[in-house]
């Protein structure tokens, strides 16, 4: 299942991945009232970044099939790899989202360019489940949660940029 979304942001790409290349920012993304959550940032030399979120959810409200699927919690991975920043002024990330006990996996990239005064952030992914019969129904139930959690994080990045 496609997921695609664009966010318009009112500060440069540098800037923007300055925000991105936090700590803090990684860590308020994925931060949840309830459940564990963690992340990791590793400079990959040649000015690439690798950032890793790890959150667990609870599936109580979510549809059943996800809870059938992968019990009263979800570990959720989340994976990104930047790339150095091109001449045309844009960076590009590969990301990778898995779920640890399920056959649940995102693949895609974000794309930060300059748009104006600012930039635009855009994600272009496949979310798959290789669930035989299920596979449709836990992609469509798993995508609002994908990009909720997209909305949430430009969310945090204009706060944090302002």
């Amino acid at each position: 299942m496609k997921i695609s979304r664009t966010a318009s942001l009112d500060a440069g790409v540098e800037d923007v991945f300055a925000v991105v290349a936090t700590h803090s920012h990684q860590q308020a993304k994925v931060a949840t009232e309830q459940g564990s959550s963690s992340a990791t940032l590793t400079d990959l030399g040649g000015d690439r970044l690798g950032v890793r979120t790890e959150r667990e959810l609870p599936t109580r409200s979510m549809p059943a099939v996800v809870s059938s699927l992968v019990g009263d919690t979800l570990k959720v991975t989340e994976e990104q790899t930047w790339h150095p920043l091109r001449a045309d002024g844009t960076r590009t990330a590969d990301l990778e989202l898995h779920v640890t006990g399920a056959p649940i996996r995102m693949r895609g990239t974000a794309t930060l360019t300059p748009a104006g005064g600012g930039s635009r952030l855009v994600v272009d992914a496949d979310l798959t489940c290789s669930v035989p019969l299920l596979g449709r129904k836990v992609e469509a139930a798993a995508k609002p949660t994908i990009e909720e959690s997209f909305d949430n994080e430009v969310r945090l990045l204009r706060e944090r940029l302002r």
